[in-house]
């Protein structure tokens, strides 16, 4: 299974600019698009990301970051399939129904196409509010990787609900696991708790935070990966 980098905003000076989110690729499902339409838009141009074969929309949740680019997409692909948590905002249904696209509404694990599933609606205290995320399994030779688009579950809570459901280890964690504010012995704890349920690759990107990247690189050595905008890896 093909994983591509289609946006992704990482840095403080990202977030100044508004340039602050993340949107993948994966087989014939987009993942969140991005923090600016712009950029979205102006990404799957420059770098020609084929999007004619999406069939389906998975928005992981309702932050500005994560669903910028998503009316401008079912402009274009208005048939288009979006899955988003249940307890999602009127808002962004209303933004989904007025673009023709097929709404969705997730609350338990689900498939949402060949070999990729949805973890199910997860509640989130974010210290601004709650909110509900959902995070995808995706199942391939390798064996279960997890995509998240912001972790703000918590990317540990995240595995162990993949392992609970799936009966498996999880192979590869990718996305933004939501730790750039925390603390540096979080972060190892985080790390480390990943370590003891047999994670064996990881990908940090989006809210990560450098300086939590760091540490995973640190930890995992060779079977820690990085992507610039476009590039593919194989799960």
């Amino acid at each position: 299974m093909k994983l591509r980098l289609i946006a992704d905003g990482s840095t403080k000076k990202e977030r100044k600019a508004m340039r602050w989110g993340i949107s993948f690729l994966v087989g014939d499902v987009l993942f969140d698009t991005f923090g600016r339409e712009d950029i979205f838009r102006a990404n799957v141009s420059r770098l020609k990301i084929d999007l004619s074969q999406v069939k389906h929309v998975v928005i992981s949740h309702e932050d500005w970051d994560h669903i910028a680019g998503l009316g401008d997409f079912l402009k274009t692909h208005p048939k288009a399939q979006v899955h988003i948590c249940k307890k999602t905002d009127k808002t962004l249904k209303g933004l989904i129904r007025s673009n023709h696209g097929s709404l969705i509404e997730v609350s338990r694990p689900c498939q949402i196409s060949r070999g990729i599933f949805s973890l199910g609606q997860m509640r989130a205290d974010t210290g601004r509010g709650i909110l509900y995320e959902q995070a995808l399994v995706v199942k391939s030779q390798n064996g279960f990787s997890v995509i998240t688009g912001c972790a703000h579950p918590g990317i540990v809570r995240i595995v162990r609900q993949a392992i609970k459901i799936f009966g498996e280890k999880i192979y590869a964690i990718c996305g933004g696991f939501h730790m750039k504010d925390n603390t540096r012995k979080d972060n190892l704890k985080i790390i480390a708790e990943l370590q003891a349920l047999s994670v064996k690759k990881v990908l940090p990107l989006h809210c990560t935070g450098r300086g939590a990247a760091r540490l995973f690189h640190r930890t995992f050595s060779r079977d820690y990966s990085s992507l610039k905008e476009g590039e593919n890896i194989s799960l």
